[in-house]
């Protein structure tokens, strides 16, 4: 049984987040965009080191979009974090927005530098689809703000539910399995 608790306990922890989704969502949903916020300050940080380090490789210009890209998603990062945490009945309305704005910004400086990197051949894996999701993101949320807090987070949380309650059957199944086994093989 010991060899399954790890599983059980992931299993109760999805069946506790799924509930928790459920009966709390705008607690939740505060959870969710602060870690959105703390992403936007890291990848601001990623995007400064880089365009540092490849200042010779990369044109004036283009450093210079990466860096404002970079230093406007630490302050957006920044922005998310202090009104997700002190204002959170906010969160519907003005965060999408942030959040979305955000993402177009990003999918226009990554399409500059996509284009940049190409023309100097360059390689960016990931970069373009990088791109494309943040349009994406940026479209779905300007479109259906309250696409977060609707049935996409519901269904969300249906999955996480029933996600750990099959963990936690399959935990203990395996553990009859492995014992009724494990006596079989006693008994020859």
């Amino acid at each position: 049984m010991k060899k399954y608790l790890p599983l059980m306990v992931s299993g109760l922890l999805m069946i506790f987040i799924g509930l928790y989704m459920i009966i709390r969502p705008n607690g939740f949903l505060t959870v969710v965009i602060s870690a959105f916020g703390i992403y936007l300050v890291i990848d601001g940080v990623r995007t400064l080191f880089t365009a540092y380090k490849l200042k010779d490789i990369l044109g004036r210009s283009i450093r210079s979009i990466s860096m404002g890209k970079a230093l406007l998603n630490m302050v957006l990062g920044i922005l998310v974090i202090i009104i997700a945490i002190a204002a959170p009945s906010l969160i519907p309305t003005v965060l999408v927005y942030i959040i979305a704005a955000a993402f177009f910004i990003t999918g226009c400086v990554d399409s500059a530098d996509l284009i940049f990197l190409s023309r100097t051949g360059i390689p960016a894996p990931g970069l373009g689809l990088e791109t494309v999701l943040s349009f994406v993101f940026a479209i779905i949320l300007f479109l259906f703000p309250n696409f977060l807090t609707g049935i996409v987070m519901t269904l969300f949380a249906a999955i996480l539910f029933a996600s750990g309650a099959m963990m936690i059957y399959g935990a203990i199944s395996s553990s009859i399995y492995s014992r009724r086994l494990r006596k079989q093989l006693d008994l020859k």
